[in-house]
């Protein structure tokens, strides 16, 4: 590949277009006079009509042109099986590829991040960022943002009877009802809120990088980024591949690595920081001790039950006959409604399980979503060959279940020193015993709200994992067999004070002068249920502490 020394030199060179990184290339381009460079491995994909839709999550998740196509190293805590984990490869990142479901967070979380040493993220820190970025007509003025940049609607605007049903399921069994899960409280049944626009997604490029036309902001796509250049302990650049050349661009004052919970540890380890002993076993030169790069990652598992409708509800019979999914199209095109605009979910449930009331926790440990679909496999319509193929030849719907909180923790490390070569991914899923208890608990949380009259009323028959497995080993075997991710990865440049930390609470990189980490990967943990949001307020307010810096 050809070498290239770029005359080029910018205020600002930022690695990663995503949730985070879009929002903070424009706020630091508005913020200040300089010049900011913005670098994306991927290519624009936001006019593309599958990326728009939806529900066109099925079609784009399975597919390289839009996604990395990340797999794990295969998961003791799920019988050996290897998790496909997709990442968005596109302006706007995983912003364009997600399920749209817009999520902040439980305000508790972020006061958990404080507590741990992070001054700055507790939830009254964060909560104008969130406002900031919002545009909204839910909930409440003192709490939502009206006129930001990402457009976030409520399906309680397209009521279905499914839905409906649910809901009302949730109540009978106890769960709370709550009118904004991103208002006062998270706990609670509620109809998703999604970062859409009259049915169309509202991704990271469409509201900021198109929103937001700069003089001084140049984007770079088809840019993959190979390595952070140091001048001893001080980032001075970027070096990255284009159009075959490989080309150095210089940083003025920061370089700002914002790949994502994946690739932001991966081209730290590239660029020689890092564990010694891992750099090492990789066959990369260490310039920067820093063990915890790379380390806690932590994911959502999810698992689910399914069921037989005793109703044509859902997606299954649409997506089995041709005819549908073109009524079902028209529909779309011409209100933009229906379930086209829907990730196939359309009303979650965070809730406190019989093991939390027996442990005297006062959040809820877990999240019940509604699917309206119903099949063999986690990613029902990615598995190629015609729509549905892998889906129930008869109505259903499922619960999806997930535990909030995972205490299981693992790592993402360079494989090699070939940035083409992906790094090996090990969630270490369901290795510590609280996260097996407590998904065994929440799975039958979902079963006693498929029982309850208003949901029972729609249901022939539990199919997966059916009615028969009901001993906490058997449905612990069943969440180890179907449990697969749920895209919500991040921790692997955690934010903290002490040894294993890779960024203080200033983002900046420890041992490294200008160079900070701005996404996903510096949350301590997770805020609970989605990241998308959280990714977002991150890039905003990290724009504004690095526009602090002196």
């Amino acid at each position: 590949m050809e070498q290239q020394s770029s005359a080029e030199a910018f205020d600002y060179v930022i690695v990663g277009s995503g949730s985070s990184g879009a929002a903070l290339a424009v706020r630091l381009a508005q913020g200040q006079q300089g010049r900011v460079l913005l670098l994306e491995a991927g290519t624009s994909r936001s006019r593309d009509f599958w990326v728009r839709a939806p529900i066109g999550i099925a079609k784009i998740v399975g597919d390289a042109r839009y996604v990395w196509q990340f797999r794990t190293e295969p998961q003791a805590g799920l019988v050996g099986q290897t998790v496909y984990w997709p990442r968005g490869k596109m302006l706007g990142g995983s912003s364009g590829v997600n399920g749209t479901i817009y999520v902040r967070g439980e305000k508790e979380e972020y006061d958990h991040w404080r507590d741990l040493g992070n001054t700055g993220w507790g939830f009254d820190d964060v909560l104008p960022y969130f406002k900031r970025l919002e545009r909204t007509t839910v909930g409440a003025d003192a709490l939502r943002g009206r006129d930001g940049p990402v457009c976030v609607s409520s399906l309680s605007e397209m009521p279905d009877p499914l839905s409906q049903a649910f809901h009302e399921a949730c109540v009978s069994a106890g769960i709370p009802p709550n009118d904004d899960y991103n208002g006062a409280r998270a706990e609670g049944v509620c109809y998703l809120q999604l970062n859409t626009y009259r049915g169309s997604r509202c991704d990271s490029e469409t509201a900021y990088l198109r929103g937001f036309p700069l003089a001084n902001l140049v984007v770079r796509s088809e840019a993959l980024a190979t390595r952070v250049l140091l001048d001893g302990r001080c980032a001075v650049g970027v070096e990255y591949e284009h159009h075959g050349r490989r080309v150095r661009v210089h940083a003025a004052r920061e370089v700002i690595v914002s790949g994502g919970p994946v690739s932001s540890p991966h081209l730290l380890h590239l660029s020689g920081i890092g564990s010694a002993e891992h750099l090492e076993r990789a066959g990369i030169q260490l310039l920067q001790e820093l063990p915890g790069v790379g380390e806690n990652l932590v994911d959502h598992l999810q698992t689910r039950i399914t069921f037989h409708a005793s109703r044509r509800v859902g997606l299954n019979p649409i997506l089995q006959s041709w005819w549908r999914q073109a009524w079902l199209g028209l529909q779309y095109v011409a209100a933009r409604r229906g379930l086209m605009a829907t990730p196939a979910f359309t009303i979650h449930a965070m809730a406190r399980t019989a093991r939390d009331e027996a442990l005297g926790r006062v959040r809820p440990s877990c999240k019940l979503q509604l699917a309206h679909l119903s099949g063999n496999s986690r990613f029902e319509m990615t598995t190629g060959g015609s729509p549905g193929a892998a889906l129930d030849r008869y109505p259903g719907f499922s619960i999806g279940v997930f535990q909030l909180r995972p205490a299981s923790r693992g790592y993402v490390r360079a494989k090699t020193a070939d940035v083409h070569e992906a790094p090996l991914i090990d969630p270490r899923y369901l290795t510590q015993e609280e996260d097996q208890l407590d998904l065994v608990s929440a799975l039958r949380l979902a079963r006693q709200v498929a029982k309850e009259p208003a949901l029972a009323a729609y249901t022939l028959r539990e199919t997966r994992p059916s009615a028969s497995v009901d001993t906490e080993e058997a449905l612990l075997a069943y969440a180890k067999e179907s449990g697969t991710t749920s895209f919500h990865p991040v921790g692997t440049c955690r934010m903290g004070i002490d040894r294993l930390a890779v960024v203080d609470s200033k983002l900046r990189v420890h041992g490294i002068a200008r160079l900070r980490v701005i996404d996903s990967s510096v949350m301590p943990t997770l805020p609970a249920s989605n990241t998308h949001a959280a990714s977002i307020m991150i890039g905003e307010k990290g724009a504004d502490l690095v526009l602090a810096a002196p």
